[in-house]
């Protein structure tokens, strides 16, 4: 199975008193995750940042050799929004509370490392073009 991932970043930081606290730790956009080129998961207002760096501990880890699994716990949420689970066999499911339809296949490792890394580098790169005071390699620090 296929995954791919496709954001909208948001072309404002928030001015609000709780976001000014952690500058940079909340840039928020529109995230879609694609399954064989059908959605999965949509959220208009994701904290897209948080999100990644998440997903870069978890995929640094997963390059390392370690099967853990990915669970995305918001700062806004009591629950995991999104989580990779490894099912053994180097395969990986993936669950969201806010997924679209149940998948019936599993994402290999190297295509779900693959994936996830052109994420964070679009992500990144995204930052760096709308001229964000942070980046993820800022955030990750």
């Amino acid at each position: 199975m296929n995954i791919k991932f496709l954001f909208i970043l948001n072309d404002y930081i928030p001015t609000e008193p709780a976001y000014v606290a952690n500058t940079g730790k909340y840039i928020d956009g529109s995230l879609n995750i694609y399954l064989n080129e059908t959605l999965f998961f949509h959220d208009p207002n994701l904290n897209l940042t948080e999100f990644a760096s998440q997903l870069s501990e978890w995929v640094q880890k997963v390059q390392n050799g370690a099967k853990d699994n990915m669970n995305y716990e918001s700062i806004n949420r009591n629950e995991d929004l999104m989580n990779f689970l490894y099912k053994g066999d180097d395969k990986w499911g993936i669950y969201s509370v806010w997924q679209m339809f149940e998948p019936t296949e599993y994402i290999n490792t190297e295509v779900l490392v693959e994936s996830v890394n052109r994420f964070l580098t679009a992500l990144n790169d995204g930052l760096i073009e709308i001229n964000y005071d942070y980046t993820l390699d800022k955030f990750n620090q």
